[in-house]
């Protein structure tokens, strides 16, 4: 009896992986009930479960709680890791604007397929329920958003960032924290008051070109240190920057660094703070992306092993709610005073209508609740990206694997030219972005940066087709 039990549920899961492998069922795809292979192969519960079960264990499927099981993708499939990342060890100016504008003029382009995507896609996002929020503050508050906010920003507001920092590690008073326009003029306040023009500022390699800018267009100098892309910024090579007093501070996006994808596990983040505290080196986490993890727990931040209150912490709602509202913060107690001032110099006081609504919304909503399909959508589109990659682009292609964030890092063989290929791409009607924009130095030529942040429709399939057929044929013409 056992035996045939064995066989019925081998031989079923079987079917499915070969459904799964044909495409009959895509990443993402919502399997048949447990009930459903009950009735229509005449199986057992705990049969069907053992079938399910065994392709779990597998990498083919995995299971959602009340929902069922779902297509995933194993990850033993998916291309060879990017190597360590091994960036001149001399600071620089940085030189990206220029580079910077010219890819970011294509987004807006009508007909273009996107994988540029630097916030979730709108459908992912709570929309009516924003709306609502908006109605409530336009009936209820009159015309409290007219005149100028408070400095610091909207109370209340800093109340539930205060109560959000708990998913962190933290244990933050709402007097620490100073509302911002989004993560970057936070990063851009705390670059301004822990350094000036001419200070070298150590960083990721490569890191988010938007960072870089704001380096850049303060005057400062760049020191890339060398990024594994699971583990982050390697600490050996940061310390001995420390050592040789070679950097005035550090910028690290500690939870799935843009571009690379890379978490810091938790023993590094403890680490980094006790280096911080032993040399005295203020630090700037950008912590734009840690709600947009896959695993079941958030990861922990730098900030939440700080005891020296060195740490800057920056985030923002730009990649869990709405971009279109330009709410970010900072936290620092020790450097709050010369942080707000600056604020009032660079822009006098974040919007108070924005303010107002995200206030309300999270109010009457649970973060946890809005953020678990967000991150299951994610997941879903990242893995599916990563399975046409394997597919459409040359075999010996590296591909980064995220568990959490927006972005994709992909290395190309080493004579392709990711400009060219951008440049051909876009003759198409399809956006991407090269991968020197993440870097001061000259280097991740054959190196780009794609987007999980939209589904994945007929369009993303094609555009990841057509630029692998545009990879092979430039390799083709090189040989």
């Amino acid at each position: 009896m056992n035996n045939r039990k064995d066989f019925l549920y081998q031989q079923l899961a079987d079917k499915i992986e070969t459904m799964i492998i044909n495409g009959s069922y895509r990443i993402g795809d919502k399997l048949p009930s447990l009930r459903s292979l009950h009735a229509r192969h005449g199986i057992s519960i705990s049969t069907a479960l053992q079938v399910y079960l065994h392709l779990e264990r597998k990498g083919w499927v995995e299971a959602r709680e009340k929902s069922g099981y779902y297509v995933s993708y194993s990850r033993q499939q998916l291309p060879q890791l990017p190597d360590i990342s091994a960036p001149s060890r001399t600071a620089a100016l940085v030189k990206v604007s220029e580079r910077v504008s010219l890819v970011r003029h294509t987004i807006s382009r009508k007909g273009v397929v996107s994988l540029i995507g630097a916030q979730p896609h709108i459908s992912l996002l709570p929309v009516e329920k924003l709306n609502k929020a908006l109605r409530q503050v336009a009936r209820e508050e009159k015309n409290a958003y007219i005149p100028y906010g408070d400095i610091d920003g909207h109370l209340p507001l800093r109340r539930h960032i205060a109560r959000l920092s708990l998913a962190w590690g933290g244990s933050v008073a709402a007097e620490d924290i100073l509302v911002t326009n989004g993560a970057i003029e936070a990063a851009t306040l705390c670059l301004r008051a822990v350094a000036k023009a001419g200070d070298t500022i150590a960083i990721e390699s490569p890191t988010f070109a938007g960072l870089l800018q704001a380096i850049e267009n303060l005057g400062m100098k760049a020191l890339e240190i060398p990024t594994d892309p699971v583990t982050g910024i390697c600490l050996d090579e940061l310390e001995t920057a420390f050592r040789k007093k070679k950097v005035a501070a550090c910028l690290i996006v500690s939870n799935y660094n843009n571009p690379l994808g890379s978490c810091m596990p938790d023993s590094h983040k403890q680490q980094l703070a006790q280096l911080i505290d032993k040399y005295q080196v203020p630090l700037i986490e950008d912590d734009a992306y840690g709600d947009l993890h896959f695993n079941p727990e958030r990861p922990r931040t730098i900030k939440s092993y700080d005891r020296s209150d060195l740490v800057l912490y920056c985030s923002s709602f730009s990649k869990s709610i709405a971009a279109g509202m330009r709410i970010g913060w900072l936290i620092s107690r020790r450097y709050h005073e010369p942080l707000t001032r600056l604020k009032f110099m660079s822009s006098a006081s974040t919007g108070h209508l924005p303010q107002l609504v995200l206030t309300r919304f999270l109010d009457h909503q649970r973060m946890d609740l809005h953020l678990k399909p967000l991150r299951q959508a994610l997941r879903t589109q990242q893995a599916q990206i990563s399975r046409a990659i394997q597919q459409y682009f040359p075999a010996d292609t590296r591909l980064t694997r995220p568990e959490g964030g927006l972005s994709l890092w992909v290395v190309l063989p080493p004579k392709a030219d990711a400009w060219e290929l951008h440049r051909k791409a876009l003759q198409q009607q399809i956006a991407f972005t090269p991968g020197s924009l993440f870097t001061s130095q000259q280097q991740y030529n054959n190196c780009l940066r794609l987007s999980n942040a939209n589904p994945f429709d007929d369009d993303q399939q094609w555009a990841i087709q057509t630029i692998g057929k545009l990879v092979r044929q430039q390799l083709d013409s090189r040989r």
